[in-house]
């Protein structure tokens, strides 16, 4: 990775907040990333879109990595919910 390299966009956020989480967790795999807000974000607060940025040499593995992010299933197949909100 070279100092000078270029960030590139790899996806938009509905909201800060998940482009938070999904920059932490491209991190967290060991790729720089960077939220760029919006001039509306200043007004809207958390609910504006953000695009998230890596660098160009990141790109096709921070793709391959929230694709396959947003098509896990966060609770254990395992898992069920008892219907009183608890996950048993």
């Amino acid at each position: 990775m070279q100092r000078d390299e270029q960030w590139v966009q790899v996806t938009t956020a509905p909201s800060q907040i998940e482009a938070a989480l999904m920059r932490d967790l491209l991190v967290g795999e060991g790729m720089a990333s960077l939220v760029q807000t919006s001039d509306a974000a200043a007004y809207l607060g958390v609910i504006s879109p953000c695009v998230l940025l890596v660098r160009q040499s990141d790109l096709d593995r921070a793709q391959e990595f929230l694709k396959a992010w947003e098509t896990s299933s966060i609770i254990e197949p395992d898992m069920q919910d008892s219907g009183d909100g608890n996950i048993e």
